[in-house]
């Protein structure tokens, strides 16, 4: 094992032929009268312990105190200083990925929350327009459930549902108006004809559904189909609705009323008294174009009694 020296202590080393050291003598006599080949050499001086930073915690080292080594290498990590490495471009937009979809996920519940729940978006009011067969406050009186309902609630098939009992609806659209009003668009079947049934007349679309009574036949100006209300259940009704759905409006508000004893003979009367032959309900489309044309003539006299379409590219007149 090796001894260290410890401060101020001395080392002599020995050689032959030396003196042994004293007080600076170099060399004696040893005791057989030769001299001794033993001497003394160097002196070992330790090196100066180091001080403290001055103005520090810690103090200079007390002379003839070794300096405690771990002071050196705690002086160096106090003045060392730490370096800030820069986040990862990856882990940098992963997190600007996270903080964004949590707002846009909390921008959505809230935009959720005020068109679904927000009582500023209730129906407070109902704007009804394309209707003429049914009135305003009938169309009103069936909506009114969906009054107090959040706009974004309601579809077409939720005010469809509550107008389905009114025949003379055939199909209802609805838009919000906001921020509290509802527009709703209703489509209404065509009336082609009327059928007498007692005191009332019956308006009847192509199909013969009865859409609405009235109370005098110059009320609307369709033509009336001879038979009564029993007129549906001929096997010619069809065909002379199908005639008088083909017409254009303005011919249709001419006539007075429309008959057929068959399939192939359609007659349709107009209010001056002219009568048209139709015959079957063939080339419909046709007809009532050439139809059209003719009844655009001057007048003639003698005026004409007769308008033959059932040939429609060659109508006749007499």
């Amino acid at each position: 094992m090796q001894l260290l020296p410890s401060e101020g202590a001395q080392i002599h080393e020995l050689w032959p032929g030396a003196a042994a050291a004293g007080a600076g003598a170099r060399g004696t006599t040893g005791a057989d009268g030769a001299s001794g080949d033993i001497g003394a050499s160097r002196d070992w001086e330790p090196a100066a312990a180091p001080s403290a930073r001055s103005g520090g915690s810690r103090g200079t080292a007390a002379a003839g105190q070794p300096a405690d080594p771990a002071d050196g290498i705690k002086g160096s990590a106090a003045e060392a200083s730490i370096l800030a490495f820069p986040e990862p471009p990856v882990r940098r937009r992963r997190r600007y990925v996270l903080i964004g979809t949590g707002v846009s996920a909390a921008l959505l519940a809230a935009l959720f929350a005020v068109l679904f729940f927000s009582p500023a978006l209730e129906v407070k009011n109902l704007q009804v327009q394309g209707n003429s067969l049914l009135t305003v406050e009938e169309a009103e009186a069936a909506l009114a459930p969906l009054l107090g309902t959040p706009l974004t609630l309601i579809s077409d098939a939720d005010a469809g549902e509550l107008l389905a009992a009114r025949p003379e609806v055939e199909k209802v659209e609805v838009a919000a108006v906001p921020p509290s009003d509802l527009l709703v668009t209703i489509t209404e079947r065509v009336p082609v004809a009327v059928l007498q049934n007692g005191r009332e007349f019956l308006l009847i679309d192509e199909d013969g559904r009865q859409l609405k009574a009235v109370g005098e036949r110059g009320a609307v100006a369709l033509p009336l189909i001879d038979g009564g209300a029993d007129a549906v259940n001929s096997e010619v009704f069809s065909t002379v609705t199908a005639v008088l759905a083909a017409l254009p409006q303005g011919v249709l508000a001419q006539l007075d009323h429309a008959s057929a004893e068959t399939l192939d003979s359609v007659e349709l009367k107009l209010a001056n008294g002219q009568t048209v032959f139709w015959g079957s309900s063939d080339a419909n489309a046709a007809k009532a174009k050439a139809l059209e044309a003719l009844l655009l003539v001057p007048a003639t006299d003698p005026p004409v009694q007769v308008f033959d379409v059932s040939t429609p590219n060659r109508p006749v007149t007499r």
